[in-house]
């Protein structure tokens, strides 16, 4: 992976747990995408794979993916 996509992707995972940070309750990714400017699959790749690094849980409330912080 290039330096630039590297730190784009960096600042995309910090961005991300910063606004979920900052939320009391679970973000859904769509509320991700519009506080953070970036596409629906940009954000929803980028919050599996913080997932899967044990920083953030996910779960569905019906067909919608939220995210949180891990407690």
């Amino acid at each position: 992976m290039g330096t630039i996509v590297k730190r784009r992707a960096e600042k995309i995972d910090r961005d991300i747990l910063k606004v979920l940070n900052a939320s009391n309750r679970p973000v859904s990714t769509r509320v991700l995408c519009q506080k953070i400017g970036r596409a629906w699959h940009s954000v929803q790749t980028h919050c599996l794979k913080l997932q899967l690094a044990g920083k953030i849980d996910g779960y569905k409330i019906s067909n919608i993916n939220v995210w949180e912080l891990k407690r």
